[in-house]
């Protein structure tokens, strides 16, 4: 019955595409998952649902419309579907692949179906090889997935992002492993032109080194954890030779780098798989030159401290962290917060020429959320951001101020299927 179930559903869902198609069924076992999400809210400044910053302030008689007047959103783009299918062992591991996608339309217009993971797994005792489109290890730390209501939320404390790669995972026993493999910087989804990263003769390298346990119990899936994880990689930064004539290109070879540290506990653990009373600090800090596209917007792009002729590029410096505690009042009711911080150490010269980049940002997230049952959550948050930037908005006169702030409150909706 469930299997016809799957078939059935697979089958009204791509009957559009392929309605010469006999059917839908496949080779392998295949399941069908994911959920619809709803979020309404209000902010004091001018956003969508999709806010990770806070526009520019307005300052003295000059007015930033996006401070001055706030806005009611809401939105049903961060639904996802997603299918996980199990095939034929190899050499005697299992294989594995998954796909994921939402509707938040990240390369085109909110509603379209854009990609998120699209990977095939093979897996043994120890070894698991991993081959696509998916998380990065750099910073990850998932402890606030399907809690946070805005999607985009942490994004400037290394959330995480999906990346393409091919990634080795070895454990020693149950409670040391490590991971090595090769990854993208890039935004592979993005409608972008090569850059400087995509012509890079080498592949950025990552790794993690972790220990977990659960001597201290769980909290549903959550037991202690400790990992210390980064990655190394090339850019290439390419100039014109002589740019008054544009007869020739020039380039140079700079370093990126990133290293995080990060760790859960569950100070209080479940009893009995019951989570009334349990708690639980989460977090990680980080430093990086040159992030690329692990920090998605809040990247920071080399710059020229010599002449056009002369280059001498250089990175800005990144620094941060972020911490989670979660409280559940009884097993179905539990409290959230988040506090993160980062900051780039920009030069004086850097500023006055880059007015725009950020070189600050604090965020503040306290989230109430409630399971209904197994299929129904629902949450209540309210965040707060502080982001400044390097310089006021223009050099004349400071027309907007150097920094600005938000609120927000926002409900949201989960049906897992």
């Amino acid at each position: 019955m469930k299997r016809f179930i799957i078939v059935a559903a697979t089958t009204l869902l791509i009957f559009p595409i392929v309605s010469h198609a006999a059917n839908a069924t496949s080779r392998w076992d295949l399941t069908l998952g994911g959920f619809i999400k709803f979020d309404m809210g209000y902010s004091t400044q001018g956003v969508n649902a999709d806010y990770n910053k806070a526009a520019r302030g307005s300052y003295g008689m000059y007015e930033n419309r996006e401070d001055e007047y706030g806005s009611l959103f809401a939105a049903g783009g961060e639904t996802r579907l997603h299918f996980a299918i199990k095939g034929p062992d190899v050499w005697g591991a299992k294989t594995s692949g998954f796909i994921e996608a939402e509707f938040r339309g990240q390369t085109g217009d909110y509603g379209e179906l854009n990609l998120r993971h699209a990977y095939m797994r093979i897996k043994s005792t120890n070894d698991t090889l991993t081959i696509g489109h998916t998380w990065q290890k750099w910073g990850l730390l998932l402890t606030y997935s399907n809690i946070l209501l805005g999607v985009n939320m942490l994004e400037a404390f290394v959330k995480g992002k999906r990346q393409p790669q091919i990634m080795w995972e070895h454990n020693f026993n149950k409670n040391y492993g490590f991971s090595f493999g090769v990854i993208s910087n890039t935004n592979s989804l993005g409608n972008r032109t090569v850059d400087d990263f995509a012509i890079s003769p080498y592949p950025f390298l990552e790794g993690e080194l972790k220990y977990t346990s659960d001597a201290c119990g769980k909290i549903g899936s959550w037991q202690m954890l400790f990992a210390v994880d980064g990655f190394y990689g090339w850019e290439r930064k390419v100039w014109d030779a002589d740019p008054t004539a544009a007869v020739g290109y020039d380039d140079d070879l700079n370093n990126a780098w990133g290293l995080a540290l990060k760790g859960l506990i569950p100070i209080i653990p479940e009893k009995k798989g019951k989570k009334a009373g349990a708690l639980a600090v989460a977090g990680e800090i980080f430093m990086s030159q040159n992030p690329g596209w692990h920090l998605g917007s809040f990247s920071l792009e080399s710059y020229n401290r010599g002449t056009a002729t002369d280059p001498d590029y250089a990175y800005p410096r990144l620094s941060g962290g972020r911490g989670q505690v979660s409280y559940w009042f009884t097993n179905n009711l539990f409290i959230t917060g988040w506090y993160g911080q980062m900051r780039y150490t920009l030069s004086d010269r850097y500023k006055r020429v880059n007015r725009n980049a950020i070189e600050r940002e604090q965020q503040y997230i306290v989230n109430l959320s409630y399971d209904f049952n197994q299929a129904m959550r629902f949450g209540l948050e309210w965040d707060y951001i502080k982001t400044e930037y390097a310089n006021y908005s223009a050099a004349t006169a400071p027309f907007l101020d150097k920094s600005g702030d938000m609120h927000a409150v926002r409900i949201g909706a989960w049906y897992f299927f």
